[in-house]
């Protein structure tokens, strides 16, 4: 899979080495790095992809995630992703404050794959107790890989997607407070249903993940 090449940095922004970097590499998950969010039997890892299993568990509906351990206020967030289609379940990957509204509501879209068909993504900024949110729609096939990414800092929010900006916002709503951990998930999103053409399981596979500090000034 790509890596570098995929991903094309701000000119003048020197984003240095990433701080978070993992290829999936072994048979398990670091705990290190990553918490379980919902599902234990819906993430494993082999072949070097993370694998998020959403679907039927006992006759219910469950998503399958991981939360990374890594919190910081800007940045940049990178991942590789693809998913099967389903449904009912959208494929995600997304910056989420540590505590929701201390001190700031907030939340950061950059993969946000609602269509069944995995034909369309949303890009979203979230922001305030009354969630007031901007939006954007990217479409690509996303049962093929695609890197997405998003870049935060104080007066932006750049989104990408393998090596293109996508969407560029720098309204009232750019967070400033939050320290936002990365969630990627398959999930049953509220308000959806399963179909009777939706697979009982659900797969949403990552490649790797890079997460970088802002740059300094």
């Amino acid at each position: 899979m790509c890596f570098r090449e995929c991903m094309a940095l701000d000119e003048g922004e020197n984003w240095g080495e990433p701080v978070l970097s993992d290829d999936f590499g072994g048979t398990r998950l670091d705990s290190r790095t990553w918490r379980v969010d919902e599902a234990p039997d819906g993430v494993h890892v082999s072949g070097g992809v993370l694998n998020l299993v959403g679907g039927l568990y006992g006759g219910r509906d469950l998503n399958a995630g991981v939360i990374s351990r890594l919190a910081q206020t800007y940045g940049r967030w990178e991942a590789r992703i693809r998913a099967d289609r389903g449904n009912g379940y959208s494929a995600t990957a997304f910056l989420w404050p540590v505590r929701m509204g201390d001190p700031e509501y907030a939340e950061i879209d950059f993969a946000e794959i609602l269509s069944g068909d995995r034909r369309s993504g949303g890009l979203f900024i979230h922001h305030g107790p009354d969630d007031r949110q901007v939006q954007r729609t990217t479409h690509a096939d996303f049962t093929q890989w695609h890197t997405v990414g998003v870049d935060w800092l104080p007066d932006h929010v750049r989104f990408w997607m393998d090596g293109k900006e996508t969407w560029t916002y720098s309204g009232s709503l750019v967070p400033h407070q939050a320290r936002m951990q990365l969630y990627l998930r398959i999930e049953m999103r509220e308000g959806f249903h399963r179909k009777p053409t939706t697979p009982q399981r659900i797969t949403m596979q990552v490649d790797w993940v890079r997460i970088y500090r802002a740059p300094h000034g």
